[in-house]
This record gives structure tokens, C-alpha cells and sequence, in this order.
């Protein structure tokens, strides 16, 4: 276990890389910022439009975005209702949406080599 003062320095870890890298991927549409986060054996878990579950790779997920196609009068926001860490192991929950979508993503993250790394994404759609 680590000390309360630890837990609060790598739950800010974890709030910063995330807002880093992947709020403002969302806010730039840039597939580079998401690469700063997302390991690289990372997978994403949803439901598509047919409620069949699909399971998303880096190199997919990251040909959805491009910085040239950006909606720069979207507003972002991301809340997060948890950080949970037990060693070098994190499930955050949070809220992000925009005019257009909101989503709840729940992310199991690893620290890697002092890095906070997100493996795996389960992902709700709101709207």
C-alpha cells in the first residue's frame, strides 16, 4: 500500500496525463497526443450501434481523429467521480462530452517505467 500523500501525488498524476492527453486529444482531434497515453497493446471495449460488443485497437482508434477535421467550437469537458489506485494498477471513471456526444469511459491504467499508461477502455455513449 502507499502512504495517503503518495496516493493523492499519483491520483494528480493520473488526473494531469489524462487531461494532457486524453481530454486535449479529444479538444485537438490530434492522434499524437493520444499516443502519449495510450499503450501501446491498449484496447477499447464498447457496444456498437447494433449493441454488439466490438473491441477497438490503438492503430483503429487512433484513424478516427485528425487535427485537420477539428470542430474547433466545440467545448470539451471532462469530470472525474473516481481514481482508484492499488500499487501500480488505476481504474478511473470519468465523464467527457461536448455539444455533440458525452460519454462515461471507465480506463484500467498501469504504471509503466514511473508512467501512467491507459490499457484498457470501456466506454458508455450518453448522447
Amino acid at each position: 500500500m502507499i502512504s495517503e500523500s503518495q496516493n493523492k501525488i499519483e491520483k494528480s498524476a493520473i488526473k494531469k496525463a489524462i487531461m494532457d492527453f486524453y481530454h486535449e486529444g479529444h479538444v485537438r482531434s490530434d492522434p499524437e497526443l493520444y499516443k502519449k497515453i495510450l499503450h501501446d497493446d491498449w484496447k477499447f471495449f464498447l457496444f456498437d450501434e447494433n449493441e454488439q460488443l466490438r473491441i477497438v485497437d490503438k492503430e483503429e482508434y487512433l484513424s478516427w481523429y485528425n487535427p485537420e477535421k477539428v470542430n474547433e467550437n466545440l467545448t470539451w469537458n471532462t469530470n472525474f467521480y473516481y481514481i482508484d489506485i492499488t500499487g501500480n494498477n488505476s481504474a478511473v471513471k470519468l465523464k467527457i462530452e461536448c455539444e455533440e456526444v458525452c460519454y462515461i469511459d471507465y480506463f484500467n491504467l498501469m504504471k509503466i517505467n514511473e508512467k501512467w499508461w491507459i490499457v484498457h477502455k470501456l466506454s458508455h455513449k450518453v448522447r
